[in-house]
């Protein structure tokens, strides 16, 4: 069998969509996949713009093709992007471009394969908006649930029970945690739906680690648990929103006293790297095993089966702290603890930053 039936049947059963253009952005060559995809045969495509019939117009950033292995020289892999059919309809597609030279390194053009992803698109839609108006509307019964159960119990002594106050206050502490529950899963939707970017002003770190600690301090005493913040009010300001850190540093410092033992100690220490602000939450806890740390950032990911939490409070934590331009890690050992650490430019994050935000 000669090289160009082999090249021809290879093509031809590639389960993606094949096309290749030469250095004029020129269809040279389209696959059978490409056409049930794009509803074009490859006898009205060949030979036509690659911009005019899948864009519908010349601009180039519209087209990963053009804009990746035409303008940069450079592939890139499962980008996601839109096409145009010959019907009109507008599809989600999942693209892998490149580049291609001769042997001699002359540029002859680019290969794009592609798929359509717009039924699975569609689903994750349908999913998020389920599970989020789900937990949306889950909210107000625990809201008036809670404020009846409230009135109930500052009833005068005798007006209810021993046993009926003690049942009221188990019913009260679970609500209360359906309600931190599905906040944290109202705040996790948006974050994957990327509506909102932090709004950011000057913010003391200092100020607002201080602030919480002094609202922990009670919680922390009943546990004979020490919580101690380093000197720090002559730290610079950083740029970022305040509701949304001060989401990270309730998390880390929550998580820290209720993962410590009797006892036990926590030191928090703000400090400046080059610039970068960054905040280290250390404690002397159950730590976390060695296999459980590549995940510990994952949403819904449980090191316990018996926690009670959602799985999503560090995983919340990392993605603001991203959304700032900052990144932040963890070390951690069993029996001894665990130290979280994050860092966060004096500049705040960048323009060009992933779109997330608090809850609204």
């Amino acid at each position: 069998m000669d090289r160009e039936k082999i090249h021809d049947i290879i093509i031809n059963n590639l389960p993606h969509g094949f096309s290749l253009v030469d250095a004029d952005g020129v269809i040279m060559e389209f696959n059978r996949a490409a056409e049930q995809i794009s509803g074009y045969s490859k006898a009205e495509i060949v030979g036509r713009s690659h911009l005019d019939i899948f864009h519908g117009n010349s601009d180039k950033t519209k087209c990963p093709l053009i804009d990746f292995a035409f303008e940069r020289r450079r592939g890139i892999d499962s980008l996601e992007s839109t096409l145009k059919k010959k019907n009109g309809e507008v599809i989600t597609i999942s693209v892998t471009v490149f580049p291609i030279y001769d042997n001699g390194g002359l540029f002859m053009g680019g290969v794009e394969l592609f798929r359509d992803i717009s039924a699975q698109k569609k689903r994750e839609r349908e999913h998020k908006n389920m599970l989020s108006m789900f937990a949306h509307d889950m909210k107000n019964p625990i809201i008036i649930a809670l404020g009846a159960l409230s009135r109930m119990m500052s009833k005068r002594p005798g007006d209810i029970s021993e046993k009926q106050r003690e049942y009221g206050d188990i019913m009260e502490e679970e609500l209360l945690r359906l309600q931190e529950l599905i906040t944290d899963f109202l705040q996790f939707s948006r974050f994957e739906a990327k509506e909102y970017i932090p709004a950011c002003a000057p913010l003391s770190m200092c100020d607002e680690l201080s602030a919480h600690v002094a609202y922990v301090r009670g919680e922390a005493d009943k546990k004979n648990i020490s919580i101690s913040l380093a000197p720090c009010n002559e730290l610079p300001a950083v740029s970022a929103d305040r509701s949304m850190i001060n989401r990270v540093i309730s998390n880390l410092i929550d998580n820290a006293i209720k993962y410590t033992n009797p006892g036990g100690k926590i030191n928090i220490l703000v400090s400046i790297e080059a610039d970068r602000l960054s905040v280290s939450v250390s404690d002397t806890g159950v730590g976390i095993s060695k296999e459980h740390l590549p995940f510990i950032f994952d949403a819904f990911y449980r090191v316990s089966k018996d926690s009670k939490g959602s799985g999503l409070g560090l995983f919340i934590a990392k993605t603001i702290v991203e959304a700032h331009g900052g990144s932040i890690r963890v070390k951690s050992s069993p029996a001894v603890g665990s130290t979280f650490t994050f860092w966060l430019p004096f500049a705040g994050p960048p323009q060009t930053g992933r779109p997330f935000g608090t809850e609204g």
